[in-house]
């Protein structure tokens, strides 16, 4: 039965959902018998071509398509389709396809009668002719349900607009697989529409047929819970559709009209078969059209998979990016890979843009820096700097370029690049050196053509190099440490470093050898707490490394440099210096030119040797000449040994100088003494308080200081008016040194600096009332600043409109030929004007753009007037229009270029204005040191005027052994507590030297530490002490053990951490010492512990003989110390309930030792059950009678084990044998040997007593 006579109920509409359905009974309409599945060879061999043939598009039989080899492919055959209208004429690509849904087998359709078949021919004409929302109209009435995809001129609108679109099919189904199991019953709206592919896009429209539906009988359904499993029903189907498309010899020469005819009798194939989709080819080039995978593609999927293609040729188009390989050729995993070097294969140069070659000229040396290319208005990331900018931060990444790109405005540059600088990274600016006109005239005057803007690496910025204040988070100083060790003598290692303050332009060498524990090297990195370390790679020791990860932040960034290359040998170093020094001060001669600091480290090569490595290292940030030619080298000790008190790394961090133990500074002595108004006072305030003074005369010169500003606040008053809006000078001035400052910052160095003259004398006047000389003499010395500023002053114009400098009348012939050049040029604009103005008789204005200079002198005139044909319409308004002249447009050409060079001389003026500024360095910056002195000094005084009372000026005393003496003592951070309890403290003098502290926990004891050392370090900074009276001795260093904590970096247990830290007390500690010990020996088993601290405390009494305290909770030891004289028994007041289990912390400082620890009580004030303290308190006093009885059976003599063995060495001393020489240098024989004599007979006389009692 032929398919035009077939009824709705004999025929059944083909869908492609049809070919999935389980219980589908459709046959091929081709009469030819099926035969077994074919290899596949035979499914491999199919053409566009052949697969196109296997469908009529009219109606008819057809010849069945090749079955498909899995679910994927019938879901890609799925997106092949291509669309054709109902007439026979291939669809545009702005059409919709037509959408018909499979329907249930009971169901019939209502054949189209000849009326809808003539309006619906109709209507197609009208839309093809552009009525395109009529099409989407027409499918939608062909369809049961309306078309979910996306049109497209829903496509092309997005598309116009820059907006991404998502197409259906493409992208987004080519991962989907269809389940080959799927019950008939089951309905899916798809996409379809045949189409003959033919290439013959004038043909004769068609009229449309009925769509008619052929009824089918039911299969059977398959039952199975798995519907991706293939059955034997579902190979029978595949098998019987491969065997047709065996039997069919393709055409190439196939088109519409050469369908095959339908023949008259179908007959039925031994199994029902699927039509089978129709697969893709391999190929994705949407350029062939007529042929290959994108013939079988409608014009909005072949813009899809173009844009996918382009997309995936933008992301893998550097071939050198698949293999990251460095300048030497090693790859990431090879252990001398260098991050900081990228291979680029010459082949590749010659594929490059322009502007690609510009930029992977400068990446190359840079590919560990995230670099910001200058583009116009915007600054720009390429390729993985724009991918980290996308993942770390969320900026939008575009691939409308071949290179992968984000871009910020100018405007925003320094909040990006601060940002990338918290998280880690390096950061490059690369500039535009000069404009487009710019570039245009050079290569006209070079008579080449300008195909890129020139543009250079302006510097690299990290997080220890950054000088501009929009990247610096405070005021303290940003370091950068060079390090170089020789650990051949593993015992007393060797190191040269060198510290920069790129803000400030400041390096400071140094040179020392230290001890096994590190303490020199410790305390330098305490004191600077670098942001960045820069080492060679391979150099420092293991131990080095383990002591400078426990001290430093983790935030510090650490930068391995490669050996003689980078860290040159300290010879070679000083041939660079010389070489660039020579160079700064033109050609003299080259050993003479070098700095004098770096004249006295010559013998010191570590030193020299580090400071090559940082030189190597700013060359490449390309920071070495700004920072390098300011010559501002310095000398840095970290020690001051004999120059002012020491406060090691252990000091600083147990006494939280600097930094709590929470790693911030509130409550620190930093935060509660430090009052600067300044930034350069503040970071000068940080030097002092590591480096107390010594010397009586300089702290009671400073103390007289203090008095007199205390006394005097209208001086302070004064000071804090100058110092009020002060920007960081110091900072500033290495600023304009390298051209960097901005115009309104250099303006802002100006006012301030006249500011301060003026102000310094109005001090001056103040202080001659002064009984001290100190502050008069200070304000002294700074120099006078009125011709320096006057001669600066008398160079340039400020320009208020631009916020430009220009040179003052006289100043720059370039500049005023320039001048004169475009007043002539706008002259010559005025006199057209006035002539145009004639000629149209009315009033012609110039009309200028407000941005750039593309826009300018545009012939304004009222819309109702005719303007000669020749003029060029640029734009207008209702009122008016505006227009190019012919014969403006030449003088307009070199008005533009005559901007552009006076902006170039402009530039040019400038930094030789900041060139004559930096003549003077040395005066500015002795004026900003004479600033930072006097904000210091008022610091101190407020800080002394903000103590509460009792409060006193402490007194020092020259004495050849040292004491200290402290009357109601209080913690500078309790001074405003009236509930904190003073104490009284003496050491040394009429009282022993050394205090034995006892108590419980939380008694007090850390605490009257802590206050006894910051009394000192208070007093010798030359201010006022929270206490009624003050008396000491300068001491020379203050020693520390305290707390409990171990060393994950050093590898190091929390009892090793207590030895390596008493190790450097008994090394370090003299008789003007102040040694401070908490719980020494709690780390190990009771019996090791207890003695460890009486051999240490032994040594400490009689042998190093320094003031100090030693905390510990072994009772034991105040016994068998009790006889000696340089040992006083003291311990923490409390009051004990022993019913209620009740311990009263009184917190005073009394006589005697503590009649325990009390360390049950403790537990039970914490929450300890009360079964378990109970239990507790039955064992300790258990274990404290076995204890003393068994010490008791032991003992043959009432004296303690230390009493023989001072008398033994006090035998020795007399008999001339002597002990260690070196400690009887050190703290002098005759002092020893007194105190074992005094020891010895009181501990005799108290046994005679004993005795006869």
């Amino acid at each position: 039965m032929s398919k035009a006579n077939a009824t709705p109920k004999d025929k059944k509409q083909t869908t492609l959902l049809g070919f999935f359905s389980k219980s589908s009974s459709l046959g091929p309409p081709s009469s030819s018998p099926s035969r077994p599945l074919s290899s596949a060879s035979n499914l491999k061999s199919a053409t566009p071509s052949t697969l196109t043939k296997s469908r009529s598009v009219g109606g008819g039989s057809a010849l069945p398509h090749p079955p498909s080899s899995s679910p994927l492919a019938a879901s890609s055959a799925l997106k092949s389709r291509q669309t054709k209208s109902l007439s026979g004429k291939p669809l545009s690509s702005k059409d919709d396809p037509f959408t018909i849904d499979e329907v249930e087998d009971d169901h019939d359709v209502e054949p189209i009668t000849e009326a809808k078949k003539t309006i619906m021919t109709e209507k197609l004409e009208k839309d093809e002719r552009g009525g395109e929302k009529a099409l989407s109209e027409t499918s939608s009435r062909l369809s049961p349900f309306p078309s979910s995809s996306l049109s497209e001129v829903d496509m092309n609108d997005k598309e116009k607009n820059g907006d991404p679109v998502a197409m259906d099919g493409v992208e987004e189904d080519e991962d989907e697989e269809f389940p080959v199991g799927r019950s008939q019953r089951v309905k899916r709206k798809i996409n379809f529409v045949e189409s003959d592919l033919s290439d013959a896009d004038d043909e004769e429209p068609k009229k449309p047929k009925a769509i008619t539906r052929k009824g089918s009988k039911k299969a059977k359904a398959v039952s199975s819970d798995d519907e991706f499993k293939m059955g034997s029903d579902e190979e029978a189907l595949l098998a019987a559709a491969a065997s047709e498309f065996d039997k069919y010899e393709p055409d190439d020469s196939f088109s519409a009209e050469d369908t095959p005819k339908a023949k008259s009798k179908q007959q039925k194939p031994k199994a029902p078969t699927r039509p089978p989709p129709r697969p893709i080819p391999s190929g994705t080039s949407s350029s062939n059209t007529g042929n290959g995978s994108n013939s079988m593609l409608t014009a909005a999927e072949q813009r899809k998979q173009q844009n996918k293609d382009d997309k995936k040729a933008a992301e893998d188009c550097f071939d050198f990016l698949k293999t990251i390989k460095d300048k030497e050729g090693h790859t990431t995993d090879h252990p001398e890979y260098d991050p900081r070097t990228l291979y680029i294969p010459k082949s590749a140069w010659n594929k490059f843009t322009p502007f690609e070659t510009q930029f992977w000229n400068i990446k190359q040396y840079h590919y560990d820096t995230i670099l910001f290319f200058q583009k116009g208005k915007f600054f720009e990331l390429y390729e993985n700097d724009a991918q980290t900018g996308f993942l770390e931060f969320g900026l939008k990444m575009t691939d409308r370029v071949k290179m992968k790109m984000v871009g910020v405005p100018e405007q925003n540059f320094e909040m990006w690049a601060a940002k990338f600088l918290a998280a880690g990274y390096k950061v490059g600016r690369v500039e535009q050196s000069e404009t487009a006109l710019g570039a245009e005239m050079r290569m006209k005057a070079s008579g080449g053509k300008a195909q890129i803007v020139n543009r250079e690496l302006k510097h690299v910025l990290t997080n220890g190099t950054v000088s501009d204040p929009s990247y610096l988070a405070g005021d303290e100083a940003n370091h950068c440490i060079s390090i170089k060790e020789d650990s051949s003598n593993l015992i007393n290692p060797s190191f040269g470093i060198t510290v920069l303050d790129a803000a400030t332009g400041a390096f400071s060498l140094s040179a020392f050898e230290d001890d096994v524990c590190k303490t020199k090297l410790e305390t330098m990195f305490r004191q600077l707490r670098p942001k960045e370390l820069i080492h060679e790679k391979g150099n420092l020791s293991v131990s080095t490394l383990r002591t400078l990860r426990s001290i430093i932040s983790s935030s510090c960034a650490w930068t391995a440099m490669k050996p003689q290359t980078d860290f040159t040998s300290a010879a070679n170093t000083l041939d660079i210096l010389s070489d660039f020094f020579a160079l700064q001060s033109e050609g003299s001669d080259k050993q003479a030119v070098l700095p004098e600091v770096i004249e006295k480290f010559r013998e010191e090569p570590l030193a020299i040797e580090s400071l090559g490595g940082l030189v190597s290292y700013l060359k490449q940030l390309n920071l070495d000449k700004d920072l390098l030619s300011q010559k501002n080298f310095d000398i840095y000790d970290p020690i001051r040994q004999n120059k002012s008190l020491i406060l090691n790394g252990n000091t600083l961090a147990h006494i939280e100088v600097l930094v709590n133990s929470e790693g911030g500074e509130e409550g620190t002595l930093l935060d509660l003494l430090q009052k600067c108004r300044t930034p350069f006072g503040k970071r000068l305030f940080r030097v002092w308080l590591c480096h107390p003074l010594r010397d009586i005369q300089a702290i009671n010169a400073r103390l007289d200081a203090v008095d007199e500003l205390m006394e005097h606040p209208t001086f302070i008053t004064d000071f804090r008016e100058l110092a009020k809006g002060v920007p960081d000078l110091e900072r500033m001035i290495s600023r304009i040194h390298a051209g960097s400052i901005k115009i309104a910052d250099f303006m802002k160095v100006l006012k301030s600096f006249e500011i301060i003259q003026k102000r310094f004398e109005k001090l001056r006047d103040i202080s001659t009332s002064f009984e001290s000389t100190s502050v008069a003499t200070l304000l002294g010395s700074a120099p006078d600043l009125s011709s320096y500023i006057e001669n600066v002053r008398t160079m340039f114009t400020f320009d208020k409109d631009d916020g430009t400098l220009l040179p003052a009348d006289g100043r720059d012939e370039a500049y005023e030929e320039i001048i004169q050049e475009l007043e002539t040029l706008e002259d010559q604009l005025e006199g057209l004007r006035e002539k145009f103005s004639k000629q149209l008789k009315t009033e012609v204005v110039y009309w200028h753009s407000a941005q750039g200079q593309k826009e300018i002198f545009q012939l304004a005139v009222p819309s109702s007037k005719k303007v000669p044909s020749n003029w060029t319409k640029t734009s207008g308004t209702k009122a008016q229009n505006r227009y190019y002249a012919p014969e403006t447009l030449p003088i307009i050409r070199k008005i533009q270029e005559a901007r552009e060079t006076r902006g170039q001389v402009v530039r040019s003026f400038v930094n030789r204005l900041y060139a004559e500024f930096d003549k003077e360095r040395s005066v500015w910056l002795s004026s900003v040191k004479t600033l930072a002195e006097l904000d210091c000094l008022c610091s101190l005084a407020t800080a002394s005027l903000e103590l509460d009372q009792p409060k006193c000026r402490p007194t020092f005393v020259d004495s050849d052994q040292a004491f200290l003496k402290f009357e109601s003592l209080r913690h500078p951070s309790m001074c405003l507590r009236a509930d904190f309890i003073p104490n009284d403290v003496e050491l040394g003098g009429d009282k022993a030297r050394i205090s034995l502290l006892t108590g419980p926990n939380m008694a007090g004891k850390s605490t009257l530490l802590r206050t006894t050392a910051a009394g000192v370090i208070m007093a010798q900074l030359g201010m006022y002490v929270g206490a009624e009276s003050a008396t000491l001795s300068p001491l020379d260093c203050i020693m520390t053990r305290m707390g409990a904590m171990d060393n994950m970096f050093s590898q190091s247990s929390t009892f090793k951490v207590e030895l390596d830290e008493c190790a450097k007390i008994l090394r370090e500690c003299g008789p003007k010492s102040l040694c401070i010990l908490d719980e020494l020996g709690r780390g190990t088993s009771t019996y090791d512990g207890m003695a460890i601290a009486g051999a240490v405390l032994h040594h400490l009494a009689g042998t190093t003989l320094p003031l100090g305290f030693f905390a510990t909770h072994y009772g034991t030891l105040t016994d068998d110390f009790a006889y000696h004289p340089n040992i006083r028994a003291m311990h923490m007041q409390t009051q004990v309930d022993e019913e209620k289990r009740e311990v009263t912390f009184l917190y005073k400082l009394i006589q005697g030792k503590a009649e325990s620890s009390h360390g049950t009580h403790v537990a039970h004030l914490a929450g300890v059950p009360l079964e378990v303290v109970s239990r507790a308190e039955t064992i300790s006093s258990t274990f404290f009678k076995a204890q003393q009885s068994r010490l008791s059976a032991g003992r043959r003599t009432e004296l303690p084990l230390v009493v023989h063995g001072d008398f033994a060495r006090l035998v020795k001393l007399g008999l001339g044998l002597g002990g260690n020489e070196k400690e009887e240098v050190k703290v002098g024989g005759v002092e020893v040997f007194r105190y074992l004599r005094e020891g010895i007979k009181r501990t005799l006389e108290q046994a005679a007593t004993v005795g006869s009692g």
